[in-house]
């Protein structure tokens, strides 16, 4: 695990079957494009996620994402918590794609997720994990990171079945400039949350912020 600019870490090959990631990444491209729910430019940025709920997933997508589920232990992984879970409906995360093939523009602002989750509002944001799944992809789709010091600024690198893990909290900023014409970024996500106190809602009531925004 790395601490700076804060806790993430690297899981090279994390599918035991290189076959069932490439299944699951071609399987992107039988989503009908009405299907996706798409953020444009004036959201901060250009980019598809699958609508909410697993009948939404294709099934070669949902047989990684509930491996990963199965799978990964981010309180044993990196001994920061001891009560996180994922969110096997996999709202903030499921199939994902920065898209440029078609010169759309592909990219993700700067940004810090919001701390609690959408419809259950006493869970709490504690892990992103992310597996890359596109085999044709460049520098362009490494992820930009930094703790709100850009002094600070590294990058989480893609490569094919690693699976990228990070601590969310209020510093935990990161975003992709626009990706390689001709390419699209596909990636498959899982968020872990824990349960908050009554409390804890009220003082973690924090929406997603991008960086420009936050200055």
């Amino acid at each position: 695990m790395k601490n700076r600019p804060y806790p993430h870490t690297t899981i090279d090959n994390f599918i035991p079957s290189y076959s069932i990631v490439r299944a699951a990444a071609e399987s992107f491209d039988r989503v009908n494009d009405d299907k996706w729910v798409k953020y444009g430019g004036d959201s901060g940025q250009i980019q598809y996620c699958n609508q909410l709920g697993r009948e939404h997933i294709t099934p070669e997508c949902l047989l990684v994402l509930d491996y990963i589920s199965t799978n990964l232990d981010p309180d044993f992984e990196f001994g920061l918590t001891t009560n996180s879970f994922p969110d096997i409906s996999y709202y903030g995360g499921g199939m994902m794609i920065t898209p440029n093939k078609n010169n759309e523009g592909g990219y993700l602002g700067t940004h810090v997720d919001a701390v609690t989750h959408g419809i259950n509002k006493n869970w709490k944001r504690e892990f992103s994990a992310i597996l890359c799944v596109s085999e044709e992809y460049d520098s362009s789709f490494d992820l930009v990171i930094h703790d709100g010091d850009i002094e600070n600024q590294t990058t989480i690198p893609y490569k094919f079945n690693q699976l990228n893990i990070f601590k969310c909290s209020e510093k935990s900023w990161h975003g992709l400039p626009e990706i390689t014409k001709g390419l699209d970024r596909k990636t498959l996500g899982v968020m872990f949350w824990s349960k908050m106190s009554d409390e804890d809602i009220e003082k973690n009531n924090i929406k997603a912020q991008f960086f420009e925004e936050s200055k």
